[in-house]
């Protein structure tokens, strides 16, 4: 009986701190939210100089299917939004070894991505907004450049999926609009 309950509390402390350390990652932003990276069009993307604009960055890569489904709807999010102040990037977080750039290039015609497509080949820049690999990820910066937390994690169901970043960016657009952000 004493080593049931020592199991089930060594079982309750184990899954406290994993809440714990779960809420930390995902509540708390980096101290350094710069994203800078080289575009498949050769222009080098600076979210920092994107002020005015709500941002939308989605990191994935063309061996998850999620990340497929989910450029889909960013496509169609972008339709939507196409008369507001939001700018959608996608970023590879695969290395030309994994896929060549004109291996992305065609990924991303064949899919009718219409919004930049971005490396982050050595994964830097997105290990400073999530600890571990877990595809899509979204991030979301305000007009005044600053990341809003928590960061989206994952796909799910579309029609869910698309309320979701409806209400993310129509939240962020307002709060712009009320601050008196450009």
């Amino acid at each position: 009986m004493k080593k049931v309950i020592a199991l089930a509390f060594l079982f309750a402390s184990v899954l406290t701190l994993g809440a714990g350390a779960s809420a930390q990652t995902v509540v708390t932003p980096p101290l350094d939210t710069s994203i800078r990276l080289r575009g498949m069009d050769g222009k080098t993307y600076d979210v920092a100089s994107m002020r005015g604009q709500v941002v939308l960055v989605s990191f994935g890569a063309t061996w998850c299917e999620p990340c497929k489904e989910e450029l889909k709807a960013l496509e169609q999010l972008k339709k939507e939004y196409r008369d507001k102040p939001v700018t959608f990037l996608w970023v590879s977080v695969e290395d030309e070894d994994q896929v060549s750039n004109s291996g992305l290039k065609d990924y991303a015609k064949k899919l009718k991505v219409s919004f930049p497509v971005l490396r982050d080949p050595d994964r830097s820049t997105f290990a400073k907004f999530s600890p571990r690999m877990r595809l899509p990820t979204i991030l979301f910066f305000d007009r005044q450049g600053r990341l809003s937390v928590p960061n989206h994690v994952g796909m799910g169901a579309l029609p869910l999926y698309l309320s979701t970043m409806r209400g993310r960016l129509d939240k962020l657009l307002a709060a712009g609009t009320m601050t008196g952000g450009n």
